[in-house]
Formats: structure tokens, sequence, C-alpha cells
């Protein structure tokens, strides 16, 4: 048995040493608590690394201070794409529809840019009003994950850093947080599509945006839990705003996917992947698919 992390969003400059050794010492500290711990039980222990790359590649559309302040930067449908998800997370964690609506009203855009530009400016400074530096993150987040949906080929460069991982014939645990959510289902659709299934005890998603319109529906369908994923973790902190649907439901990706939708990572980074890797809950369930 394996098991495979994949990150998510603002992972750029580390590697993949750095992604295995945070998150395992995070587990290690939670399977101390309860008095043992089941990674000797494992063959291996991988982490992706794709942050490098997909940074580079988004970079046209995720220029975090020149989007916040102004969104010329996006283009193609770039902001069809994020303007519902943006109205989301704003109003997630506390704005209100008066206040986007005020901004809307006294924002202006370059002639032509178009009604979506405007709302992306507008709602990417009333989330800076109400959370600082949440607006940029918020924009950042969504120009990577509409790179890897919609650009073929940041999807492929993407996925041939990750897909590796995944080749390997021995059952493996999949570990993923934000961003690493997509990427990760992404690759388990592949496998269990073309008839080379690696099958997994444990899907686990962590503060995933799956449950975002825009980006759930980047996936054909029928997005449902993967043939060869045994069972799938879903966990979120209900302050979490890039886990904007923080339970995946029957309605989004089918059955059979099990929601702690109220894990608790503290006040000052709900987003926090060590954090997530703390939950008892999260803990048990990886300890209980490792044989």
């Amino acid at each position: 048995m394996r098991m495979i992390f994949v990150h998510g969003i603002n992972q750029q400059g580390k590697s993949s040493q750095q992604i295995r050794e945070e998150w395992l010492s995070s587990l290690h500290t939670t399977f101390a608590r309860q008095g043992s711990d089941p990674f000797g039980r494992l063959s291996r222990i991988d982490a992706a690394f794709y942050g490098n790359t997909l940074e580079q590649l988004s970079s046209v559309k995720v220029k975090d201070e020149a989007i916040a302040l102004g969104a010329e930067e996006a283009q193609d449908d770039f902001d069809e794409f994020a303007v519902d998800a943006l109205k989301e997370m704003a109003l997630r964690i506390g704005a209100t529809e008066r206040q986007i609506d005020d901004e809307i009203s006294e924002t202006t855009v370059a002639q032509g840019a178009g009604p979506h530009k405007k709302w992306i400016k507008a709602i990417a400074r009333v989330i800076e009003i109400v959370a600082p530096e949440q607006g940029a993150f918020a924009l950042r987040l969504l120009g990577q994950a509409h790179a890897y949906i919609r650009n073929k080929s940041v999807h492929d460069e993407v996925n041939k850093l990750v897909r590796p991982l995944f080749e390997n014939d021995e059952p493996a645990i999949v570990v993923s947080h934000s961003l690493g959510t997509i990427v990760a289902y992404s690759i388990l659709r592949e496998f269990a599509g073309n008839g080379r299934p690696r099958k997994s005890p444990l899907f686990v998603t962590l503060g995933s945006p799956l449950g975002i319109k825009s980006i759930r529906n980047g996936f054909p369908k029928p997005r449902i839990k993967p043939e060869n994923v045994l069972r799938w973790v879903n966990g979120a902190d209900p302050e979490d705003f890039v886990a904007l649907r923080a339970e995946l439901t029957n309605d989004n990706f089918g059955p059979g996917i099990e929601n702690y939708p109220d894990i608790e990572n503290g006040k000052e980074d709900p987003h926090s992947i060590t954090a997530y890797l703390r939950d008892p809950r999260i803990v048990k369930a990886i300890a209980e698919s490792i044989p």
C-alpha cells in the first residue's frame, strides 16, 4: 500500500520533499497523540509537485495585484468563469449583496471590456474590504483552476508531473488539498475511464473547490466517485471560503462521499492543510485504510 499527497495553491518555490515533510509532520503528530502510527506499514509515501509549472503557465491570469486592482489581465473566458465563484466566495466570508451592488455601481472599466470584468473588479474589492488579502488569493485560485480546467496544454503539463505517481499498480491512498483535489480527481477519473484503473482504498479531499459550480462543470458528466476509488472522504472548515460547498453531495458528485463539513482549523488560516491533517476523523479514515 502506498500514499500520495497532492498539494494545492501557493506552493510554488517548494519541492515534493518539502510538501511530504510538512504533511507527514501533521499526521505523525496526530497519530502520536493517539498512541499509534500506521505509516510503517506503507511501502512508500510520495508527494506530487506541480506548483512552479502551474504558476508559470497560468501567470497571465493570476498576476495578483494587477487582477485584484483592475482585472485587466484576465483573458479569454476567465471573466465569465470567475464571476459567479467570486460572488459566492464574497458572500461566504461575510460580504453582503448590498456591498457588492454598491461597489458595482461605482466601478468603471475600460470601454469594451465587458460586464463580467466590471463584476470581477467590484467583487474583488469587496473581498479585500471584508477580508484583506483574500481577494488576490481568490483570483489566484480561480486563475489557476481556470487554466487547468479550460486550457488543455496547461492540464496536460500538470498531469505529466503528477500522473507518474499513479502509474504503479500497487493500491494508493490519495490525500489532496485545495486545487490539488481538482488535479487528483481528474487523474483518478482518467485512469478509471481508460481501462487502467488504479485502485485507491481512500481518496481524501480537503478544503476542496470542487463544489464551485464553474469548476464542477469543467468536468464532463458523469461527475461521480470514480470506480477505482473505494472510499471518498471530504472535509472542510465552515470558514474555509475555498470550499464554497463544504459538502460534496449527490446533486454534484453522486452518492458514496463521506462529508465532514465541520472541521475546525482555527481562525488564523481555515484553509491550512496542516490543520486539516490534524483532524482526528481524517486521520482515523487514513489509518483505517492502511492494512
